[in-house]
């Protein structure tokens, strides 16, 4: 996902701009998400040994977590495919209109209404790994609020469309999740076990 993000362009919520935008480098844009998706798969044994620790400690906590955070990974998917066919979408030929269409549909209530209930429970259960596992002082604290300062850069780059903050924030849960590897053959029995 760092590698993707570092190779993203620049985002804007306006649609006639972000087509500009994808229009100069339509591949670039593709390739960007595609590692951004790849990488998201990639992530998701680390959600359930992520989460096992996490109900070791808070059992409630670490079940959310793991439902929420398992959740995301559909709506993720869903956002990081639909921008991958509208950089394929341009590359292929299609005028500046029916890309912008192409856009604002998937942008519109209809469509990426659906999907932020997938992508807020990727942020809570982030939220909640993260207090969880920060909360008491010890060896998971530091990856811990790493991964949850990676988590509200990410955040922020949705929001304000900024992708440098998703940059920032995919570099620092990067090196949260090399953290928790670390750890994880040291947790305690039952700790790191994926159920």
């Amino acid at each position: 996902m760092s590698v993707g993000d570092l190779i993203h362009p620049a985002e804007d919520w306006d649609p006639a701009v972000q087509v500009a935008i994808v229009a100069e480098s339509p591949m670039r844009w593709y390739a960007a998400h595609l590692l951004l998706f790849i990488g998201l798969l990639l992530f998701v044994p680390g959600i359930g040994a992520l989460t096992s620790v996490v109900a070791s400690r808070r059992p409630r906590a670490g079940y959310a977590a793991r439902i929420l955070m398992f959740a995301s990974v559909g709506a993720l998917s869903g956002v990081f495919v639909s921008e991958m066919l509208l950089g394929r979408f341009i590359a292929a030929g299609a005028n500046r209109e029916a890309a912008i269409t192409l856009f604002n549909v998937f942008q519109s209530p209809a469509v990426f209404a659906a999907l932020v209930p997938g992508l807020l429970a990727f942020f809570v259960g982030t939220a909640l790994a993260v207090f969880a596992l920060a909360s008491p002082a010890g060896p998971f604290r530091w990856p811990a609020l790493a991964l949850g300062l990676g988590a509200l850069l990410i955040m922020g780059e949705i929001i304000l469309a900024q992708v440098r903050l998703s940059q920032i924030g995919n570099i620092v849960m990067l090196i949260a999740g090399i953290g928790f590897a670390r750890l994880l053959p040291r947790a305690p029995a039952g700790a790191a076990d994926v159920t």
